[in-house]
């Protein structure tokens, strides 16, 4: 399910019930297209996360952690002069379309209440988030800022007048009557005739249209029955649970809850891909050139397996040279070693002595190429190792952990130390703790360099070491000498997650004792090499990660 509008009125829904009558105690924009303003409400403080995304746009309560950038944007500072401590009055959704209004009220610096909207669009790449003077109708500021000449339709910069996008001309599902839904023929004429109904929700309610009012209203209070499920071999995401629905679902307390976790490694990607487009772009630019030469040296050295032959010519003229006519383009000699007729090439400005010598010098030349070749071929083949898994790693990592690969690039020397930082930094302590369920502590290595100092410095040489088989993935140590069999299972299931592999199954993870594990010298970055090894299948599993990480 999309977030359209139904779902759209079930999340105001539970915004009014946890945030009307807080207090706007914090305002960040961590990213490009997403607000955070932190609610003091009920005695707690809140995140409400306010997104604009072109993909992932929504608004939602978020337990998900987030960070000030260095320096703050024009529309957080435009938000934080008018609506800090500010009272929230309430939420709003616009009929049934994908708007969502909060209601707020303000002091200015003379002690002066002022009324504001803030307005969250959900619409596609069109999503936008405005702060509106509720006396005057103008637009304060807004997030995403568009010329005239290319929205004619409405101003869309500061100082124009706020007008909504274009009617659609449907009706409300909420307002309506079971007539209303009486003859519709398909779910299209469901989506045809009333607003901000999706795809998924048409064809539910077109499953059984003749309870299609009672359907509706349940979405006045789907909780705690919101769901994450797959849905026809596809994940998604509803606030209540759909009889069309193909596979067991994940029930969360909260929407909130459901968006959070449905959203985690989408929205975790992509701020990811944000912070390090520029790096990433880099890396790759380099990892084709490193393929290209890839495949040139395995040219060159399957070259050289001609060289035995050049060494035959060689040897074969010099023991024929009597035979050779000078002047001569080729001769046909017996091959002593098999008996078979051998057909060379000669210069003929060259002597019988000097043809020969020519193969041997061509022999020679192949053969002391080899080695050089091979050299760099492995230099060449574990730079692509290496770079493909601190590609890898940014699709695994949390948010947090990107400053410390971003390190390990300036360490291995790959991007250039920027003279000034204002990132805050952090705490410099090595990988993530996890506790088995049997007490049992582990450490996962959250970037190569922590991958070295966890396996080759921290860990004690009867400990386990773990990492997905032959695939990119983090280093994971299983803190005892002789653990037990579902210790080793869960620190699979760990080193899985923390993987390339995430999203797949049955998942092969190395086990070994870390006495076993060696570090060549010169090697890249978490490249490691053991023996004696065992191998089993495990499934990744978030809920697990959940459930075992420390803190």
């Amino acid at each position: 399910m999309s977030f359209d509008g139904m779902f759209t009125h079930s999340m105001v829904n539970e915004l009014n019930q946890n945030l009307t009558g807080g207090r706007i105690a914090k305002i960040q924009q961590p990213f490009a297209n997403e607000l955070i303003l932190t609610i003091r409400s009920n005695r707690k403080n809140q995140q409400l996360l306010l997104s604009a995304h072109p993909s992932y746009a929504r608004v939602q309560i978020t337990k998900q952690p987030f960070e000030n950038p260095a320096k703050p944007a024009t529309f957080v500072m435009s938000l934080r002069k008018y609506i800090t401590s500010a009272i929230v009055q309430g939420f709003h959704q616009l009929n049934n379309d994908r708007i969502v209004m909060i209601e707020l009220s303000a002091k200015n610096e003379l002690g002066d209440i002022h009324e504001y909207t803030l307005i969250t669009e959900i619409m596609s790449r069109h999503s936008n988030i405005f702060l509106i003077n509720k006396e005057t109708g103008k637009i304060i500021d807004l997030i995403k800022r568009v010329s005239p000449e290319n929205n004619s339709f409405r101003g869309l910069l500061p100082n124009d007048d706020y007008k909504l996008p274009p009617k659609q001309d449907k009706i409300n599902p909420f307002t309506a009557s079971q007539d209303d839904f009486n003859g519709l023929e398909s779910a299209g004429d469901i989506r045809q005739k009333f607003e901000g109904i999706g795809l998924d929700t048409s064809d539910e309610i077109f499953a059984d249209i003749d309870n299609a009012q009672k359907f509706i209203q349940s979405y006045d209070s789907p909780a705690p029955n919101a769901a994450h499920v797959i849905k026809n071999n596809k994940l998604g995401f509803f606030p209540i649970l759909f009889s069309k629905t193909t596979k067991d679902p994940v029930s969360y307390e909260s929407l909130s809850d459901l968006l959070d976790n449905y959203y985690l490694d989408r929205a975790r990607v992509d701020r990811i891909e944000q912070q390090t487009k520029s790096i990433t772009h880099r890396l790759s630019i380099i990892l084709k050139k490193d393929k290209s030469k890839v495949k040139k040296l395995n040219k060159q050295l399957d070259q050289t397996k001609i060289m035995d032959e050049y060494n035959l010519y060689g040897e074969l003229l010099t023991t024929y040279m009597s035979k050779i006519e000078r002047g001569s383009k080729s001769i046909t000699l017996t091959n002593y070693y098999n008996n078979e007729e051998v057909k060379i090439k000669l210069n003929p400005e060259y002597s019988p002595s000097d043809n020969a010598q020519s193969y041997y010098k061509k022999y020679r030349k192949l053969q002391n190429s080899i080695p050089h070749i091979k050299e760099q071929l492995e230099i060449t083949t574990n730079e692509i190792n290496y770079l493909e898994s601190v590609l890898a790693s940014l699709e695994y990592v949390d948010i947090e952990d990107v400053d410390g690969i971003i390190e390990e690039l300036i360490e291995s020397g790959y991007i250039k130390k920027k003279l000034k930082n204002g990132r805050k930094k952090r705490k410099k302590t090595v990988g993530e703790k996890f506790m088995t369920t049997n007490g049992i502590e582990m450490v996962v290595g959250k970037n190569n360099i922590e991958n070295d100092k966890l396996t080759m410095k921290l860990a004690q040489k009867n400990h386990y070491w773990l990492h997905v088989k032959d695939i990119p993935g983090s280093h994971v140590i299983l803190k005892d000498s002789d653990p037990d069999e579902s210790s080793i299972v869960e620190a699979a299931q760990i080193a899985a997650y923390y993987s390339k592999a995430r999203d797949s199954n049955k998942v092969p993870v190395d086990y070994v004792q870390v006495r076993n594990i060696r570090k060549p010298n010169g090697a890249k970055p978490g490249f490691v090499i053991f023996e004696g090894q065992k191998t089993i299948l495990v499934d990744p599993d978030r809920k697990l990660v959940s459930k075992l990480k420390e803190g």
